[in-house]
């Protein structure tokens, strides 16, 4: 389980650590009470699923955070849940005041494999589990006892902690992800997005590139839920809903560079990025140069 506190230690580098599992023999899951000051967390691609809940929040702070493309605003109040699934890159994450105590609840990769050895079929914790203040109590009990045992520990610890984590999962997988929505639908394939609807979203996308697009919001375009928009985006375009919007702010970030004197922080602004080096790493990702580089080689005055 050290991995999983050596992820929480390069993630959250400026908070203060108030308790953690290491060393207490956990299987399933670990577990860190922090203190979180006013300020912006580094850039992560964070290699860990998390699940993170505010036990003493603020009055009127917030937290913004922004991952694959995906931006989202939440009040840090006392009992505000958290979830971000491994792989999401990470490339804001800002709290306008302190947080005196969050736990941080970290999955292992083996904990999911063996969830997905029972199911019917595969369990995806893809980008589409990337969700903030949700309304769960059964998930907040839950993180209340793993709180309680950090604070505390007790005989039968290890074997409780091993067996929430199952718990918690199978709960998480059967309520978030879309192994739910389709388990009962047995040999047959998931729909694609019709055209209509695809045109509809498309334009709305195009539309609506300066501002902070959401999959919540972009579902609802479509009159479908969250998750059964994404899959149903990834069936017809063969990707995500978040990596189309990326692309689309790239190409608009193209035009401009090629057709403007914009400054590149103010075309990093103009296509939502949260900063002009968010901007470049994500230019330099698809077209593997520099926004500099590609206006120098491509500018042309109108």
């Amino acid at each position: 389980m050290n991995s999983l506190h050596e992820h929480g230690l390069q993630k959250f580098p400026d908070a203060g650590l108030l308790a953690s599992s290491r060393g207490r023999g956990w299987a399933g899951l670990a577990a860190e009470l922090r203190a979180h000051p006013a300020g912006e967390i580094p850039d992560i691609c964070s290699s860990k699923t998390e699940i993170t809940f505010a036990v003493r929040g603020t009055r009127d702070g917030t937290v913004a955070r922004r991952g694959n493309g995906d931006f989202q605003v939440t009040p840090s109040r006392s009992g505000t849940i958290w979830l971000c699934p491994k792989g999401v890159e990470e490339d804001e994450i800002r709290i306008t005041e302190a947080i005196p105590e969050v736990l941080h609840v970290y999955i292992p990769d083996e904990q999911i494999n063996a969830l997905s050895s029972l199911a019917s079929r595969p369990v995806a914790f893809d980008e589409s589990l990337y969700q903030a203040g949700l309304e769960d109590e059964f998930v907040r009990q839950i993180c209340f006892r793993i709180l309680a045992e950090l604070r505390e520990e007790t005989a039968g610890g290890g074997m409780l902690m091993e067996h929430l984590a199952s718990v918690l999962l199978t709960h998480i997988c059967g309520r978030y992800t879309d192994h739910h929505a389709t388990a009962s639908r047995i040999g047959s394939p998931v729909g694609a997005l019709d055209q209509r609807r695809l045109r509809r979203v498309r334009e709305y996308i195009e539309d609506n590139l300066e501002t902070d697009l959401t999959v919540t919001e972009i579902a609802a375009v479509a009159c479908l839920s969250r998750h059964h928009f994404a899959r149903a985006f990834r069936a017809a375009t063969g990707e995500s809903p978040n990596g189309y919007i990326g692309a689309c702010r790239i190409n608009r970030a193209l035009s401009l560079l090629s057709t403007s004197d914009m400054p590149l922080a103010e075309i990093a602004f103009a296509c939502r990025f949260s900063s002009q080096a968010a901007f470049a790493r994500a230019f330099r990702r698809q077209l593997g140069q520099s926004p500099g580089e590609y206006r120098r080689e491509n500018f042309c005055r109108r």
